[in-house]
C-alpha cells in the first residue's frame, strides 16, 4: 500500500467522478481551422512544458479527480507532483527516459518520505499500475498527439470539427473522434472522445473518452499549460 501511495496514483485532491454526453453529432463544419497535421508540428516546436494536470479515470477508486502540477522536458522526462485538498503537494514522481535504470523514482512529503525515502518503481509493474490504467511512460499531450495520429492513419476513427469552444478562460477548437474499427488495448471499452485543441497554442488542453451508452470512461485536462519555459536538470531530481 506504501508503494501505491508514493507513487500517488491513487492519492491527491479528487472529486466525484461527473459527465455523460451523447454520441458525437454526425453534421459538423466540413472544414477544421486547423488539421491534425498541423497540431503536430505545433507540438515539434516544444521543448518542455508546465501545466496543472487533471485526470479522472473511472475504472480507479470511482472516477475520484487527481490533480497533478505536471512538468515535462523531452526527450521525455517527466514529473508529477500529485496535490492535495489544500493544494500542498503530498508526493512526488519522476520520471526520464533512460536514467534511474528505467524507475519511476516516487517519494512522499512529510515524517513518512523521511522514514522511507525514495522509492523505485517499474512503470509497468503492476504496483504501479493498480491506480492508473496507463504507465508514465504514457504522459503527457505528445502521447496523445501520437496516438491521435496512428489511429487516423490506420482508419480507427473518425474525426469531425464541431467548431469553437472556452474552457479555462481561453478560445478552443472542439473535435469529435468516433471509433470506426479496432481500437488497441489501452481503448479497451472507448466508442468515442472529444479533444478540446487551444487556438493559440495549437495544442491539446483536454480530452475526454466515453464508451458507446455515453458513460466518461476517463478525462484529462491540461491546465494553465505554459511551453518552452526553461526547465533544467533539477526540476527531473529529488534534492
Amino acid at each position: 500500500m506504501l508503494a501505491l501511495c508514493a507513487l500517488a496514483f491513487g492519492c491527491g485532491r479528487r472529486a466525484p467522478f461527473e459527465g455523460e454526453a451523447p454520441a458525437p453529432q454526425t453534421s459538423s463544419p466540413s472544414s477544421a481551422p486547423i488539421s491534425w497535421a498541423e497540431i503536430a508540428q505545433s507540438y515539434a516546436s516544444v521543448r518542455d512544458y508546465t501545466c496543472l494536470y487533471e485526470k479522472q479515470e473511472r475504472a480507479i477508486s470511482n472516477g475520484e479527480k487527481q490533480t497533478i502540477r505536471f512538468y515535462f522536458r523531452k526527450p521525455f522526462d517527466v514529473r508529477c507532483d500529485w496535490l492535495n485538498d489544500r493544494g500542498r503537494v503530498d508526493q512526488t514522481a519522476i520520471y526520464r527516459a533512460g536514467e534511474n535504470g528505467g524507475k519511476v523514482l516516487a517519494r512522499r512529503t512529510g515524517p513518512l518520505g523521511s522514514l522511507f525515502g525514495t522509492l523505485r518503481l517499474d512503470p509497468n509493474d503492476p504496483l504501479a499500475l493498480a491506480d492508473s490504467r496507463h504507465p508514465v511512460t504514457q504522459a503527457g499531450i505528445g502521447y496523445i498527439i501520437e496516438r491521435v495520429a496512428q489511429e487516423l492513419s490506420r482508419h480507427n476513427i473518425k474525426m469531425d470539427y464541431l467548431g469553437e469552444d472556452r474552457g479555462d478562460g481561453r478560445a478552443l477548437y472542439k473535435f469529435a473522434l468516433t471509433a470506426t474499427g479496432p481500437l488497441p488495448p489501452d481503448l479497451d471499452g472507448a466508442h468515442h472522445a472529444f479533444i478540446w485543441v487551444d487556438e493559440k497554442l495549437r495544442l491539446p488542453v483536454a480530452i475526454e473518452l466515453y464508451d458507446a451508452s455515453g458513460a466518461l470512461i476517463e478525462r484529462h485536462r491540461f491546465k494553465d499549460m505554459r511551453v518552452n519555459v526553461g526547465l533544467d536538470d533539477r526540476t527531473f531530481a529529488f534534492p
